[in-house]
């Protein structure tokens, strides 16, 4: 585990989760993407045998996620299902573990999982676990969507083999430090990254590949618009003061 400074904040892009009880007493996790992120593929099937050792009752779930947030992108779209589904199961087999019990099975998934359960806009601290609420930004975002998934492991053990200090030295003391680990690993995404932040100055989330720019006005990103390469998906998306999962935290 590695100690992170994080800032984190909520947008209006979301997976869509069905869960209930399976009666044939196995576990199912099926998604969109088909059999790539399926059973224990998903790191929800890891969040149900957790609840399982730490409460030592069955759980048998079927569960349907429609993915819409980027896989391997480093937007949290794997520990906010993860969180997810910590909180539907704990409602639905009525285990009644309270919101602190909840992170600590769910710090051990992942380090993003802690805030998806703490569901405020956040920095993070320590292992992730360390969490103060933010206030949101007011700002609009689009999300530039490479077509490369990237690997959250990988990018850490690149960070553990480079002189971290000069990395440092020669980037915006605000930037990711992840962002020119990231392009040096995606040259093509780095040309056009270059071509794009002449006109908009992207920000890099988490490890990539997701890129985004916070603004205000549509006419703002217009000319960015038409640089996004054809085989990047792009989304509009708002910011969120808090999470919807937070309507199930009792």
């Amino acid at each position: 585990m590695h100690d992170i400074e994080s800032r984190f904040q909520l947008i209006n892009l979301y997976d869509e989760i069905r869960i209930k009880k399976n009666k044939s007493r196995n576990n199912s996790i099926k998604t969109t993407l088909g059999n790539s992120l399926d059973d224990k593929n998903n790191i929800v099937f890891s969040a149900i045998e957790a609840l399982q050792n730490y409460t030592n009752i069955d759980i048998f779930c079927e569960i349907f996620i429609k993915k819409n947030i980027p896989v391997s992108g480093g937007m949290g779209g794997g520990s906010s299902n993860a969180a997810a589904a910590l909180v539907g199961i704990n409602n639905l087999y009525s285990l009644n573990l309270s919101p602190l019990e909840l992170m600590k099975i769910g710090k051990k998934l992942g380090a993003d999982v802690p805030f998806f359960l703490f569901g405020k806009n956040a920095i993070a601290l320590g292992i992730g676990d360390n969490l103060s609420s933010k206030p949101s930004i007011n700002k609009k975002f689009l999300v530039l969507c490479p077509n490369v998934k990237t690997s959250t492991k990988k990018m850490f053990l690149k960070w553990d083999q480079v002189n971290q200090n000069e990395l440092r030295n020669n980037m915006n003391p605000d930037e990711n430090s992840f962002l020119t680990l990231f392009l040096d690993e995606n040259k093509a995404i780095k040309k056009a990254f270059n071509e794009i932040n002449k006109i908009t100055p992207l920000k890099l989330s988490g490890t990539g590949s997701t890129l985004f720019y916070a603004y205000n006005e549509l006419n703002e990103i217009e000319k960015t618009l038409k640089k996004i390469p054809t085989k990047w998906r792009h989304f509009f998306c708002e910011p969120l003061q808090c999470s919807p999962l937070l309507t199930y935290i009792k």
